[in-house]
């Protein structure tokens, strides 16, 4: 955190505290802010650990720091079919015919709103689930409440599926016009409170 004390809402989804051979949680021995900074350091170093910034194409890493991937979030259209752009055509094309072939079944089709995050088989891909996004176009009324439901509704898939590897491309940075800088804020608070409330 960058103040003196942490965001009320994240105050209630700590990690565990780690063992420091002292009691720092003891209120005569430490001031509050001391407290929030340990805890805050502890944060910090748990999302390092689980969180890694990638530069490539989603359509050829097979998996991150030597850690086989078994999941890959992507951005889509709200039919979640093929646009052959961005890396939706990445993941089709490593996915193959069946992905293809699956959201086009007359029993998949249709229309998602925008937020929403749907697991499928992965196919070709080499993974065990591929994770279909629908976020928003920056001209939407509430951008970045939708983006941050995107990526809660995406980690939530990745819950639900049991995956502990994944990539999850950029989403809303292409066509959707959202600026990557905001983008990335909005992704990584998102899956920051995600961590915390899942210890993930």
């Amino acid at each position: 955190h960058f103040k003196a004390q942490r965001d009320l809402e994240l105050r209630f989804l700590a990690l565990p505290t780690r063992d420091r051979g002292w009691d720092w949680t003891d209120r005569r021995r430490t001031c509050v802010e001391l407290q929030e900074f340990l805890q805050s350091k502890d944060e910090r170093t748990q999302f390092d650990e689980a969180v890694k910034i990638l530069q490539g194409d989603i359509g050829y890493i097979n998996d991150i720091e030597g850690r086989p991937l078994d999941g890959i979030a992507f951005p889509t259209n709200s039919h979640l079919t093929n646009h052959y752009v961005g890396a939706a055509q990445a993941v089709f094309r490593r996915a193959g015919r069946g992905l293809h072939d699956h959201v086009n079944d007359p029993s998949f089709r249709g229309r998602r709103p925008t937020g929403s995050a749907v697991a499928t088989p992965a196919f070709d891909a080499g993974v065990k689930k591929l994770i279909h996004c629908v976020g928003p176009r920056i001209t939407m009324p509430n951008c970045f409440e939708l983006l941050a439901t995107t990526y809660e509704n995406a980690m939530s898939a990745v819950l639900h599926e049991e995956l502990t590897c994944v990539t999850i491309a950029s989403i809303s940075t292409g066509n959707m016009g959202v600026p990557c800088d905001e983008a990335a804020q909005v992704a990584l608070r998102t899956i920051q409170k995600f961590l915390r409330a899942n210890h993930w």
